[in-house]
């Protein structure tokens, strides 16, 4: 019985080590590239900045192309929807740097937009 018990808390104490050695290794390990732009370093300048909260109160309706007294749902969909046309520049093979760079900085203001009239309206 106490070989027994001297086995198994041996064989937890190795699955344990084991498993601590494992994560250090893995946080040790480079990360992985998947894109090559991916990596790129933005400058300074090139940084995506969004706008004040005083310009989201006042354009949030035109940014995402919709009336001010849109409904809720209305709303959510027309995010969706300028969103998808942001990401479908942002991840096409043939868009350029710029055009790339445009798309995330729009990315940028349509979730500020988004984010300050779902809060500002009660989010479900």
């Amino acid at each position: 019985m106490n070989i027994a018990i001297l086995l198994v808390g041996a064989l937890v104490g190795w699955f344990a080590v084991s498993l601590v050695i494992t994560l250090v290794r893995q946080q040790r390990a480079p990360p992985v590239i998947l894109h090559s732009e991916s990596h790129e370093v933005l400058s300074e300048d090139a940084r995506v900045k969004g706008p004040s909260l005083r310009e989201i109160a006042a354009t949030w309706h035109s940014t995402l192309h919709i009336r001010s007294d849109s409904s809720v749902d209305e709303i959510e969909a027309a995010y969706h929807q300028r969103i998808a046309e942001c990401d479908a520049v942002r991840f096409s093979k043939s868009a350029g740097s710029n055009e790339r760079q445009e798309a995330e900085r729009q990315r940028v203001i349509l979730d500020e937009a988004y984010n300050f009239i779902r809060t500002s309206r009660g989010s479900r």
